[in-house]
This record gives C-alpha cells, sequence and structure tokens, in this order.
C-alpha cells in the first residue's frame, strides 16, 4: 500500500543550509510548517535524561526520528492545504545510513508514506554555517550529508528543486512561488 499526500512538500539538504530560517518566513507568509523532528527529540530526550540521543543510543534515536515523521506525516492527514515539512520520512534513511545503522525500515516507510513529487533542497552555506550543542558535523559532512539526502529522493523517483542562495526572504519566495505553479 502506498498513500501519498500532494499537497505534503518537503524542505531538505544540508544541515545548516537555511532551512529553519526558510520555514520561518513561509510561516510569517501564512504557509503551514512543520519542524524538523531531530532537535525537538533530543530536547525532549535530555530534559528526562533519556537514552534516545546519539551518544547513549544511535538506534534508539533513529528509531524516535522515524516514529516523530510518521506521527507528522499522519497528524496532518485532513489539512487540504500546502504543508511545507522541515525534512521528510526518507530522511530517516541518510540519518539510519549516517549512523552505520540498517536503512531497511526507513526505507519501507519512505516507499509507503509519499510526498509531492517536488522536494525542495538546501546545500550547504559555509557563510551562515554555525555549530551548536546539537550540530557538532564540520561543514564539510554536513554539506555532504545534504547531497547524501538529495540521492536518496532522486532514487525514490523525487524531484529536487535546488533552493538558491539567497536571502531567507527571497529563498521562501521562491518555493512559495513553485508551490503556487504546482498547484496552479
Amino acid at each position: 500500500m502506498q498513500i501519498t499526500k500532494s499537497n505534503y512538500y518537503i524542505l531538505t539538504g544540508a544541515m545548516g543550509g537555511g532551512k529553519s530560517t526558510i520555514l520561518k518566513q513561509l510561516s510569517t507568509a501564512g504557509m503551514k510548517v512543520v519542524d524538523e523532528p531531530a532537535r525537538k527529540i533530543l530536547a525532549e530526550q535530555r530534559c528526562i535524561g533519556g537514552e534516545g540521543v546519539p551518544d547513549k543510543s544511535l538506534q534508539l534515536f533513529a528509531d524516535l526520528l522515524l516514529s516523530r515523521a510518521l506521527f507528522q506525516y499522519e497528524q496532518l492527514q485532513n489539512y487540504e492545504g500546502p504543508v511545507v515539512f522541515d525534512r521528510g520520512i526518507a530522511d530517516n534513511i541518510g540519518y539510519a545510513a549516517l549512523f552505520g545503522l540498517d536503512t531497511e525500515i526507513a526505507m519501507k516507510a519512505a516507499e509507503v508514506y509519499r510526498y509531492n513529487p517536488l522536494v525542495f533542497v538546501t546545500h550547504g552555506w559555509e557563510e551562515i554555517y554555525k555549530t551548536d550543542d546539537e550540530r557538532k558535523m564540520s561543514f564539510l559532512d554536513a554539506n555532504q550529508f545534504g547531497l547524501d539526502i538529495k540521492d536518496i529522493y532522486k532514487k525514490l523517483g523525487y524531484r529536487c528543486i535546488d533552493v538558491p542562495l539567497e536571502s531567507a526572504q527571497a529563498r521562501a519566495e521562491f518555493i512559495l512561488n513553485m508551490i503556487k505553479v504546482d498547484i496552479g
């Protein structure tokens, strides 16, 4: 069985490529957006002293990421307008591979739960890249992760659209215009 939500769009790519800032701009413009699960899960797990953080259990963290992504997908099933997700279910394939874990379950989930065929991709942008308590990867590794994610979406049959390296407002307008053309 395959579920496809053509009103669900994905914004994905390199870590630190400006996705969160673009999503804030999209939200301000009235677009329904869904935040990336990773930072929220990390905050929750650290708050309760849980094991679902990479430095304690990569497998549990990956399982929580996939579970949250599936929940977010299901949560908006009845919403008819366009929705932009900060990362989609297929991103979990990239996380599993990054962590050296089996990708089979994430692959199966990505094949069942489908989004609009247009996927917006941010590339690494060294001038804005910052590490912090949660983002510890080097710029080069974060950028490579984004390229790997783009390849995953292409292999799953999505059409990847590169988001230009411009101001956050211009990037959000680019995405809004592409969605308007798509829903026509």
